[in-house]
């Protein structure tokens, strides 16, 4: 059986680049060359042995694009030569959420690159259904962040942004950037990213923010109160992940207005939330954002296609894959101004 190269984690904290043999795809299954992966927050903590979601073995990646090998005899709509990005939730399609579109809450979930074998390798055996077509105007670059682009229009989705909103997005990481750039599409009157470096905060501005918050500063708090005219947001998209960003969400929310988490907080982490001011005074609603169904992959998709959505210039950097130590330490500590980096999996 021929070998391949992969990041491979046996156990947690044990994650090494090996050999391992190549995926045959068999039945409905396709066997894909990975052109790019994305290294997500996730695999950092993947990496770190403390996810708690990851079934081991396994080999991780679930950002990540490629080139059709191979099919098997089941299956359909793709062929060898083909350009294509995965959708890494493997969703059964036939349980009660699959039915209703909540794809990401299937009773059957299963994830490359975290419990089946993920885009971290030379090739990935995915089933063809997965697989959604790229159009010649998709990169490579930007085919490995439809995934976090999705989480993206997830996040504006669960947000309920309408024309003439007052929105705020916390936290210009990859997502955040991605966020801002989705909901500027919906015409928002005012469209604030909050953050704590001047770098990143420049990047809100180029995804379409009107305003940008420090939220370092000693007045940040009362600039952004002074931006929203004082009567609170409409939505606010938490994209950070820390305590202190969705307390500052649910401070400056306003009537009726919608708090959608996208940040990855700590499993036991807690925040103190008033009710007689959240709920009873302004009505608010907190909202999770858990990953995106299929339908929000697809809107991702054509906002690439018709360059609705810059994708690519978020990629700062790009390694080999077996110079995967270097990539990860440059994602993990934001290295040289760093905020998505790729592995270049095969050429």
């Amino acid at each position: 059986m021929p070998a391949m190269r992969a990041l491979y984690t046996s156990a947690p904290g044990d994650f090494r680049l090996v050999d391992r043999p190549r995926p045959e795809p068999r039945g409905e299954k396709a066997l894909i060359r990975v052109t790019r992966a994305s290294i997500c927050h996730t695999d950092i903590v993947i990496r770190a042995g403390k996810a708690g979601h990851v079934r081991y073995p396994v080999i991780a990646g679930h950002e990540f694009c490629g080139v059709v090998v191979e099919t098997g005899a089941a299956a359909a709509h793709i062929a060898p030569g083909d350009r294509v990005a995965v959708r890494s939730i493997l969703s059964c399609g036939s349980c009660l959420p699959c039915r209703a579109g909540r794809t990401n809450w299937c009773e059957h979930y299963d994830e490359l690159g975290s419990i089946t074998d993920g885009g971290f390798a030379e090739y990935c055996a995915v089933p063809a259904r997965h697989l959604v077509k790229m159009p010649d105007a998709v990169s490579d670059a930007s085919g490995a962040m439809i995934e976090p682009l999705a989480n993206a229009v997830a996040a504006v989705t669960q947000a309920q942004i309408a024309e003439g909103d007052k929105v705020v997005v916390i936290g210009p990481g990859p997502i955040g950037c991605l966020v801002a750039q989705v909901a500027r599409l919906r015409c928002p009157s005012v469209l604030v990213m909050v953050g704590t470096r001047g770098s990143r905060l420049a990047l809100g501005v180029r995804a379409g923010a009107t305003h940008t918050v420090n939220a370092t500063e000693p007045d940040s708090s009362q600039r952004l109160d002074e931006i929203l005219g004082g009567k609170g947001a409409d939505a606010i998209i938490e994209c950070a992940g820390t305590r202190s960003a969705l307390e500052l969400a649910m401070e400056h929310i306003g009537v009726l207005g919608r708090v959608a988490v996208e940040g990855l907080h700590e499993r036991d982490e807690k925040v103190s939330l008033s009710p007689y001011r959240f709920l009873l005074l302004k009505s608010a609603r907190l909202v999770g954002v858990t990953g995106w169904n299929e339908e929000d992959f697809r809107v991702a998709m054509d906002l690439l296609a018709r360059g609705r959505v810059d994708a690519e210039s978020l990629v700062t950097h790009l390694f080999p894959l077996d110079r995967w130590e270097d990539a990860f330490e440059m994602a993990a500590f934001r290295k040289d101004q760093s905020l998505k980096v790729q592995l270049e999996c095969t050429k």
